[in-house]
């Protein structure tokens, strides 16, 4: 075994990198560093029991680009190792969807290996990033503006964007000379991109202009970068620890319901994960930055409020927070409901009856004195200024949803049960308001049983 097969053995084992892992797709752009990976991977797979294919992906970007998906199909022939290619217009893509070249690239790419890795039943992918590309990444997010988690570079092993598919780096603890020297060792002339001299590329002008710079000031600035790479891995642990502690009290179809003590005690990388973990139970495509986080944090702090994350809306009413999707109620017209017989109005059914009723999972149950019944009960959304007489007080329905803390959602579509002479009933999902019973003896009761929507 080479020594730099070695040194990618040792990591690969501290790592557990191969864990559970019996085939292996390596990503092979036909580059110096893919290439390397590919001949490490053939020279370790016996020891981890591997079985190694190859895929490369023609981002059509270059007149070039067909003679490098040429020279791979060759070298992996060569070496009988199964190789799968695909193609993709990454311009036009980028076009379409406002996305830089680079980001359209990595995109299509990993959606390509995604696929690929999924058809050939794949453990895991492997890429040939190597250290300098860490440290180059490390620098990119910092300019961007990144917290810890940024910091922390590529991690070893991870998911694939875009997928559930593991992701292993097993050339990060190789430089660029080295991969180069491994080809030059087994005989092989990797393809180069001519366009990584080109500074119209972010990475490109990082590892051509930046950071040749700070290495005026600190030729050992690489090695700073991997090592804050290193030490933020080490931090950040504690905050994932956090955020697998925070527990929802409930999880559904409006998402997941924390209690807001649970979340304003989080740092504010870990309600980052809880976020993104509960927009991925939704799924919905959360949208998270900093500035997003800071007013997350605000609105725990005073306990009420709202901030949307994309297609995720972090909410907090009356001592709990949920994150989920926007709630929208699909409105209607009142109806006259049948006393006694069943009422669709908009998602709810609603059931009366002048004796009583037998329960039904999710549903809410109302009794309304017949005695105090003016004209025709209809039912109705609730509407804003809607006023009941509750424990003997008229007051607003706002009012008494905040005394007896009803969140902000589980206000969203509440269905008012009316009368000639105001609401009678206002029914949630799993609770009702009544208006006082009336003091008289024996009054009867008009029984409503509405089942909310799924």
């Amino acid at each position: 075994m080479t020594p730099l097969a070695a040194r990618v053995s040792r990591f690969a084992d501290q790592e557990r990198m191969f864990r559970r892992t019996k085939r292996v797709l390596a990503a092979v752009s036909g580059g110096p560093d893919s290439v390397a990976l590919l001949l490490v991977l053939l020279e370790i797979r016996e020891r981890f029991g591997l079985t190694v294919q190859a895929c490369h992906f023609d981002h059509q970007l270059r007149p070039g680009s067909r003679d490098d998906l040429e020279f791979v199909r060759e070298l992996c022939t060569t070496l009988d190792v199964p190789c799968f290619s695909g193609e993709g217009d990454v311009r036009g893509v980028a076009r379409q969807q406002r996305r830089s070249i680079e980001d359209a690239a990595r995109m299509m790419r990993y959606q390509f290996l995604a696929f690929v890795a999924g058809e050939k039943q794949a453990d895991c992918v492997a890429t040939g990033h190597t250290a300098g590309d860490q440290a180059e990444t490390v620098l990119m997010r910092i300019l961007r503006g990144t917290g810890v988690r940024g910091i922390r570079g590529m991690l070893p092993v991870s998911d694939l964007p875009g997928s559930a598919m593991r992701l292993v780096r097993p050339l990060l603890v190789a430089s660029r000379e080295e991969t180069l020297a491994m080809c030059g060792a087994a005989g092989i002339a990797p393809r180069m991109d001519p366009t990584n001299a080109e500074h119209s590329a972010t990475r490109n002008r990082v590892r051509g202009a930046i950071l040749p710079a700070l290495r005026s000031e600190n030729p050992s600035v690489d090695a700073a970068l991997r090592g804050l790479a290193a030490s933020a891995r080490e931090i950040f642990a504690d905050v994932e620890r956090a955020a697998n502690g925070a527990s929802p009290a409930e999880r559904g179809a409006m998402g997941a319901v924390y209690a807001t003590s649970t979340l304003r005690a989080l740092p504010a990388e870990a309600l980052t994960l809880v976020i993104e973990r509960e927009a991925a139970f939704s799924k919905l495509d959360p949208d998270v930055n900093r500035t997003r986080i800071e007013n997350a944090l605000r609105v725990l702090a005073t306990g009420h409020g709202e901030v949307a994350f994309g297609q995720a809306l972090l909410e907090a009413s009356c001592g709990w927070t949920r994150i989920g999707p926007v709630v929208e109620r699909e409105p209607f017209e009142a109806k006259v409901l049948n006393v006694p017989g069943a009422t669709l109005a908009g998602p709810w059914r609603v059931e009366v009856s002048t004796s009583e009723l037998e329960a039904r999972p999710g549903a809410s149950l109302a009794a309304i004195d017949a005695n105090r019944v003016r004209g025709v009960l209809r039912v109705r959304p609730l509407a804003a200024g809607d006023r009941i007489a509750y424990h003997g007080i008229e007051r607003k329905v706002a009012d008494v949803f905040a005394q007896a803390k009803v969140p902000r959602w589980e206000r969203a579509g509440a269905l008012a049960i009316t009368d000639g002479s105001g609401v009678q009933a206002v029914v949630l999902p799993r609770r009702t308001f009544e208006a006082a019973h009336s003091p008289e003896p024996d009054p009867y009761f008009i029984r409503v049983s509405a089942t909310p929507p799924r």
